[in-house]
């Protein structure tokens, strides 16, 4: 397959935008397909519409920064967490009652690093703790945001049922910070992305003080008025400062295809990363039960996936509120990674549900399916 030189793919590309533009799915994109050909990746980048529509339009190029928002919890979080096997300080089965000093309440004493990665540790899918996080003091925010975690009322027992949640990635940061002895960007910064000459392209955005930082609007912000760029979209991250281990990454899209790739490479067994080894993260991207979800990831479902229909079974990626998500096929050794500031100007803007399934098959239809 001729990859690099698929004029159908690019021309399908540039109509199917261009409709989703005029259609205000999003005001703007960035698309990385990127399939291994047997000796390295064929990498295709495009890019359309605006990084920000109003109050002035500003054209999105390909070094504009994304707010991944739950891309973050598999692609810093989770990899963090592998590092931390690496160097034998936790194990999946580690439960938090042997994590922290504090009284652990004793329904949530067993609960472990798994349950917590896989959704199936009970905790609840989400809180708006930004209004009190708001009222407090920097200093005190985190551990008061870590007492509320484990003051929840858990919905079901522990690795009974399975329950997307923001506060278990919000507990797996806070866990890492703990073990690590580091700010979780710190941390992720220097085992992850470091070795990988990634740390300028994958990063907590409200960290940096770059000038040449440019970054897709989102949302106006509720409490300063201001629109969102460079800044977290999610309430509660911003609310701690820009870092949690369920929201706050930012990234270009050359940058999240080449850390996609390097998944893929190592699920394949053809390189490995320097702080974590590919046995564990096999078991990362690996489904638990009769849920979607692995430790980490989202698969593909029978009916409705966002990945459309012809990724396969083996298949793992995630999806990101802000309108972003990548999709790895083992199989087929594809990636494809959509980005987009869908919730420019408002989250309620809902169209990128249809879209998703859409470009995914169109896409694989042109590759593989002609």
């Amino acid at each position: 397959m001729k990859f690099f030189n698929n004029d159908s793919l690019s021309q399908r590309l540039n109509t199917v935008f261009s409709y989703a533009l005029d259609k205000k799915v999003f005001p703007g994109a960035a698309v990385g397909i990127s399939l291994w050909n047997g000796n390295k990746y064929s990498r295709n980048i495009y890019h359309y519409g605006l990084s920000q529509s109003c109050p002035v339009p500003i054209k999105l190029t390909r070094d504009t920064f994304f707010d991944l928002a739950s891309l973050t919890k598999a692609l810093a979080t989770v990899p963090a967490l592998l590092s931390l096997m690496e160097e034998n300080k936790i194990i999946w089965d580690l439960t938090l009652n042997k994590i922290f000093q504090e009284e652990i309440p004793e329904d949530k004493a067993q609960i472990t690093i798994k349950q917590l990665m896989s959704h199936c540790s009970g905790l609840p899918a989400h809180n708006e703790y930004f209004k009190k996080l708001l009222k407090l003091k920097e200093s005190e925010k985190r551990k008061l945001l870590l007492t509320w975690i484990l003051q929840e009322k858990l919905i079901y027992p522990p690795g009974t049922d399975f329950v997307y949640s923001d506060l278990g990635f919000i507990l797996l940061g806070f866990i890492i910070e703990k073990i690590s002895g580091k700010s979780l960007d710190e941390y992720v910064k220097e085992k992850i992305y470091k070795p990988l000459h990634l740390q300028n392209e994958l990063v907590f955005a409200e960290k940096e003080k770059r000038k040449d930082f440019f970054c897709a609007a989102t949302e106006t912000c509720p409490w300063t008025g201001k629109i969102l760029s460079g800044r977290v979209h999610d309430d509660n991250c911003r609310a701690m400062g820009g870092v949690a281990g369920h929201a706050g990454l930012f990234g270009t899209i050359d940058g999240v295809v080449q850390w996609c790739e390097q998944l893929l490479s190592q699920i394949k067994g053809r390189t490995k990363h320097p702080s974590y080894g590919n046995e564990n993260l096999r078991k990362a991207v690996t489904k638990n039960g009769n849920s979607n979800w692995t430790p980490g990831f989202d698969t593909p479902s029978i009916t409705g996936s966002s990945s459309g229909q012809f990724f396969s079974a083996s298949s793992f990626g995630h999806l990101g509120f802000t309108g972003t998500s990548f999709w790895i096929d083992p199989q087929k050794e594809i990636i494809i990674v959509l980005l987009t500031n869908r919730v420019h100007p408002s989250k309620q803007n809902e169209l990128i549900k249809k879209f998703r399934p859409f470009f995914h098959d169109m896409i694989m239809r042109c590759l593989y399916y002609k």
